[in-house]
């Protein structure tokens, strides 16, 4: 009987033994999961919280989010954030922390793109974009030109580096694929709603969006990429030009009683056999003279068609051998694009990664001469890593705007 007592008193106090450390274990195993969630929630605020030091005016007026600071100065904020908790919490214990943002470096476009395209997403559901269509021939602008002189800001702007391309060959090449041009008002595509980032954010020659910017000439230099207002507007005017040109002499030869008249004045200049190659050169001065007339008409707001007919056609062969058009001449028919538009077209063919570089230049410039004379594109990032060892165990984290 004492035997089976003194066995039933063994095996007792082996399940309790069992079942003590059982409990032990899982009261271990419970405090090492808190202390792991304790410190995986602080370290997720502590990126939120970094990333909540963007640029404000940035974001205000650019509708962007640009995040300062170099991987040591991203990291100090960071073990501050984290260690104002940690310093209470006995149970945890920080080996390594680290914060990085050269995996969102704003160097790459692809990062900007995609703010700018989540951003006018937004815009176009809130109907931001048809807001600012109905305003664009309301304000005209009227600031004076400019031009840029100081060598620190010129020298880190974001797009020396990127390959460029003259904008009159762009123009050319708009008008042989001019049946492509309505790609350019397909909403809702990636590059529409970028190339309306663009109208709607930057002043152009007819429309003024903000006062404040150091260009008047913003959406000209995004296409022509010079220093100064004039020699962007003249970019894009010789850019106009340069795509109206053969679309007229296109015009000229299809219409046949232009056609006639071209061949006729030909024929009484020069006769004989040399007449084919002055009906050319007439042709072409007449073509020349109707965008001349093309460029001023959308400069005074009005509208000019890519392709023409007789109705939107503006003027005749006298005046443009004579070089005396007594002013801009008004065809009897309006219609087709105006000069934002126009300006459209041209950012709808322009390549992708130099409007984005461009539209980050005028940001910077804005930035350093407006609110922040040090302002740096490259010192920018628009996301953060965050890599940590705590109480043995590995975390990683990666945080974007």
């Amino acid at each position: 009987m004492n035997n089976k007592k003194g066995s039933s008193a063994v095996f007792l106090t082996l399940i309790l033994a069992t079942l003590v450390s059982i409990t032990l274990a899982l009261v271990y195993g419970v405090r090492e999961e808190v202390a792991s969630s304790k410190a995986d929630a602080v370290l997720s605020l502590a990126g939120d919280s970094i990333l909540s030091e963007f640029d404000y005016e940035v974001q205000k007026q650019y509708g962007l989010f640009l995040l300062k600071g170099s991987d040591e100065e991203l990291t100090k904020k960071a073990r501050d954030y984290a260690n104002t908790t940690f310093a209470h919490m006995e149970d945890v214990k920080v080996s390594r922390l680290k914060v990085s943002g050269s995996s969102f470096s704003v160097a790459d476009p692809q990062l900007i793109r995609e703010q700018i395209l989540e951003y006018m997403k937004y815009a176009e559901v809130q109907g931001v974009i048809e807001r600012f269509q109905s305003k664009e021939q309301s304000r005209k602008n009227e600031k004076e030109t400019r031009i840029l002189k100081h060598g620190p800001t010129i020298v880190s702007l974001p797009s020396a580096q990127v390959p460029k391309k003259k904008l009159t060959v762009l123009a050319e090449e708009i008008a042989d694929r001019s049946s492509e041009v309505e790609k350019a008002f397909r909403s809702g595509t990636d590059a529409y709603l970028i190339n309306r980032y663009v109208l709607s954010h930057f002043n152009n020659k007819n429309y003024m969006v903000n006062q404040d910017s150091f260009f008047k000439n913003e959406v000209e230099y995004i296409l022509g990429g010079e220093l100064s207002d004039r020699k962007n507007e003249k970019r894009v005017e010789m850019a106009l030009k340069a795509m109206r040109i053969p679309l007229n002499l296109a015009h000229i030869y299809a219409d046949p009683e232009k056609r006639t008249a071209v061949l006729t004045a030909a024929q009484l200049l020069t006769p004989g056999a040399v007449a084919a190659a002055t009906q050319l050169a007439l042709a072409t001065t007449w073509a020349y003279a109707e965008a001349d007339n093309d460029v001023e008409l959308l400069w005074q707001g009005h509208k000019v068609p890519m392709v023409k007919d007789k109705q939107s056609w503006a003027t005749d062969l006298d005046g443009a051998i004579e070089g005396i058009m007594g002013g801009t001449a008004k065809p009897d028919v309006e219609k087709g694009y105006d000069y934002n538009q126009y300006l459209q077209i041209l950012l709808f063919f322009q390549d992708e990664n130099l409007k984005i570089a461009r539209t980050l230049d005028l940001i910077q410039i804005n930035a350093r001469s407006g609110w922040d004379e040090s302002f740096l594109i490259s010192e920018h990032v628009t996301g953060i890593s965050v890599t940590a060892e705590i109480n043995g165990r590995e975390y990683g984290y990666e945080k974007k705007y």
